[in-house]
């Protein structure tokens, strides 16, 4: 496996991140916790989103770390499901954190940075729409960190990772986000990680989501 890439300083990446937080951090104050509180559009295209995420992962008796969890938007979801599922939720922003523990006090919270910090693997790692806002970024910039994140993930999880990106096959950009190629994608999770892949573009939001798996599922 590739080692991470890091085409900028140190220091432009722990920007980067900083404004991702600041964001996320002024979102969740103006509106609280929830679906916009989390920069998200609604909450009907929030639990759309959760739902082709988790689509044909085995999930039941097994661990999920849920990076960039937020206030724990995901945790709820799988609540109200009633996935029996020893979730772990992780986030670069300790006000995400606080939130999260508040609202769901019997689930394991931490502040931590994957590519920085030492942490357990788990059977299972997802994160949702982490990827999408890049705000001032450069393309180049946001899509190392991307690959990067995607490396570490893999590297962490026992069985499966699952994730989601912006779409370029959209009549419509906005400067603040992320775009990516599906193919592009999908050939870099197959040279990098596994060749055991799969790839949904058929739900209605401009976006699509990647599976990633050790071996080949049933």
């Amino acid at each position: 496996m590739r080692k991470a890439e890091h085409p900028e300083p140190p220091a432009e990446r722990d920007e980067l991140k900083r404004s991702v937080v600041a964001h996320y951090e002024a979102r969740l104050r103006e509106h609280g916790p929830g679906a916009r509180g989390m920069d998200w559009k609604d909450e009907r295209s929030q639990r759309l989103r959760f739902e082709v995420l988790l689509d044909g992962l085995e999930l039941a008796g097994r661990s999920l770390h849920d990076v960039g969890c937020g206030s724990g938007e995901l945790c709820a979801y799988l609540e109200e499901r009633g996935l029996a599922v020893d979730y772990r939720g992780t986030d670069l922003s300790e006000e995400m954190i606080r939130s999260a523990r508040a609202r769901h006090p019997r689930a394991h919270f931490e502040r931590a940075d994957l590519l920085a910090d030492e942490l357990a693997p788990a059977d299972v790692l997802v994160t949702s729409g982490l990827f999408h806002v890049k705000l001032a970024a450069a393309d180049e910039a946001w899509g190392a960190f991307v690959r990067d994140m995607l490396r570490r993930m893999f590297a962490l999880a026992r069985h499966a990772i699952a994730f989601n990106l912006m779409s370029d096959q959209v009549d419509f950009r906005v400067p603040e986000l992320h775009y990516t190629s599906p193919a592009e994608t999908l050939a870099f999770c197959q040279r990098e990680l596994s060749r055991h892949v799969r790839l949904r573009h058929d739900y209605p939001l401009h976006e699509y989501t990647v599976h990633v798996h050790r071996a080949p599922t049933r």
